[in-house]
């Protein structure tokens, strides 16, 4: 890959702004489109804000974790903070504290009811506001032929 200058960086996140095609940036700056497409995907959408995501979820970050520090589930969060579950996840990875909480039998067979109905992980996961990791381990588990039960 061609290495940037970073004049030539500072350009294309500029003219990245003023809404302008990668592939016409590429143009005037004289490289390929794919140099610009990695600059822009690879380094500065990754360690700056998305052009879409402003941040404004980011002010709420106070109320969210005290709600989660008190236990409510992540779909009462969302509806009282008009966030999307993923919005919440982000502000959640800024603070150390974690709930700790096993899986109940009921809900362990509801993530293999839903799993054997063609269910993902993630909407497992959201549906019964557990986490992906621990879903994740149950399916892991209920595919291993580990974990069987009758419905």
């Amino acid at each position: 890959m061609t290495s940037l200058t970073q004049d030539q960086k500072t350009e294309i996140v500029r003219l990245y702004k003023l809404k302008i095609l990668n592939k016409n940036i590429a143009t005037i700056m004289g490289v390929s489109k794919h140099v610009v497409n990695n600059y822009i995907y690879k380094d500065y959408l990754k360690t700056n804000e998305r052009a879409k995501n402003t941040g404004a979820h980011l002010k709420l970050a106070d109320d969210v974790i005290e709600m989660y520090k008190n236990g409510l589930p992540y779909k009462t969060i969302a509806e009282r903070t008009t966030l999307k579950y993923h919005q919440i996840c982000e502000i959640l990875k800024l603070t150390t504290f974690r709930r700790r909480q096993g899986i109940t039998i009921k809900n362990l067979r509801e993530v293999q009811r839903m799993y054997e109905d063609g269910s993902r992980i993630a909407t497992i996961s959201y549906k019964l506001d557990l986490s992906y990791g621990q879903v994740e381990y149950w399916v892991r588990k209920i595919r291993e032929g580990v974990y069987t039960s009758v419905h």
